[in-house]
């Protein structure tokens, strides 16, 4: 798989400046799971112990519509970050001390959304594999994990979303497309055809969704809803969606996360997925944080 550039920007955090963070996200994260509001009283506080990271976060919000990735490296894990749990975390919502980071992060690029039917409402979200979710199309699979933007085609889709890496497997690869270039490269015809509502998931008994654009338009760019599962209505449309589906696989490229990276994807042109790997189920698996993102009202360079 080729090794192409996607738009963004990346920084590394010194050692003293990893430190402070650790610090100050461990002493606030014993109600992580509790506060909903937490994010925006601890934004401030990020600025403060690191205001390079909050400054390039800032930007990356007010870039969102061609953010691409930002990624950052260098962000201190706890020591004594327990074993990668084997159930959901809706049942354990026990705080490791980077939840206070990742729910500043999350603030400082936009507002921090969650779904009530999604990983019990929380705002900070923990993703690793389950046994009993192995062969399925979501995050705590062990399969390929399809190419998607996250929660595709819904009303309260995020326009952008932070993962914090806990633990590391070089196994698994984070895979990232950036549609904007992929836009670039289609014939006219193409792109007046993915924006029309044309495009759906099959559903049991021959039915599908409801219709809708992949291609939409928002802060004056385009803006895609897209997920490998997805399927056209008709005949028409099919030839745009497999010249879309040929550009995204022209044009993926693979990111090693390693325990202490960081990575906002900025959801409205860039979709990502994950090679499939070989979890052991033994409290040593890779373990993710993720938060989504909603633009802040009016943000925008």
């Amino acid at each position: 798989m080729p090794e192409l550039e996607t738009r963004g920007a990346e920084l590394s955090l010194t050692e003293e400046t990893a430190g402070e963070i650790a610090r100050w996200s461990s002493a606030l994260a014993g109600d992580a799971y509790r506060a909903a509001e937490r994010s925006r009283a601890e934004a401030p506080g990020l600025a403060f112990v690191a205001p390079d990271l909050a400054a390039e976060v800032v930007r990356f919000g007010r870039l969102l519509g061609r953010a691409g990735l930002l990624r950052v490296t260098g962000v201190r894990i706890p020591g004594r970050l327990p074993p990668t749990p084997g159930r959901p975390y809706v049942e354990v919502r026990r705080p490791v001390g980077t939840e206070p980071l990742l729910l500043a992060v999350a603030g400082l690029a936009g507002e921090v959304v969650s779904f009530a039917d999604w990983h019990g409402g929380d705002r900070v979200q923990n993703l690793y594999p389950l046994r009993s979710e192995a062969g399925r199309q979501n995050a705590s699979n062990a399969v390929h994990l399809e190419m998607h933007t996250e929660t595709a085609f819904r009303p309260t889709t995020p326009d952008a979303l932070a993962l914090l890496c806990l633990r590391h497997d070089d196994r698994a690869r984070t895979l990232a497309c950036d549609l904007l270039d992929v836009w670039a490269g289609l014939d006219s015809g193409v792109r007046r055809a993915l924006a029309e509502p044309a495009y759906a998931f099959e559903l049991p008994g021959g039915t599908t969704t409801e219709p809708k654009p992949v291609a939409t338009e928002w802060r004056g760019r385009p803006r895609f809803n897209y997920a490998d599962a997805v399927c056209s209505v008709d005949a028409e449309h099919r030839g745009a969606l497999l010249a879309l589906k040929e550009g995204i696989r022209d044009r993926t490229t693979q990111i090693t996360l390693m325990a202490g990276d960081l990575l906002l994807i900025d959801n409205t042109h860039v979709v990502h997925g994950r090679t499939g790997y070989g979890p052991r189920y033994d409290g040593g698996d890779r373990w993710l944080q993720r938060c989504l993102i909603r633009a802040a009202p009016g943000e925008r360079e």
